[in-house]
C-alpha cells in the first residue's frame, strides 16, 4: 500500500480528487489531551476507514448514534 491512496475500490486517493478540482481533505491537529467530534470525522455515511499497521479498519455510526470499529 501506498502512502497517499486509498485502496477500498470505492475510494478515490485524495491527490486524484484534488487534481479534479474537489474540496481538499480534512486535516486536524491532535495533541495529547485532544477531543474531536465524530461528525468532524466521519462522513455524510457515517463511515471512516483508518489505515493502521498495514490494515484497514472501518470506523462508522450506527442506527442507534453508536460508534463501531471493525477490520
Amino acid at each position: 500500500m501506498s502512502q497517499g491512496t486509498l485502496t477500498h475500490p470505492h475510494k478515490v486517493s485524495t491527490a486524484r480528487r484534488v487534481a479534479a478540482g474537489a474540496p481538499r481533505a480534512r486535516r486536524i491537529a491532535i495533541e495529547a489531551d485532544s477531543s474531536v467530534a465524530s461528525r468532524a470525522l466521519l462522513n455524510q455515511d457515517g463511515k471512516l476507514w483508518i489505515e493502521h499497521g498495514g490494515e484497514r479498519y472501518l470506523l462508522r455510526r450506527t442506527a442507534n448514534d453508536r460508534l463501531i470499529l471493525t477490520k
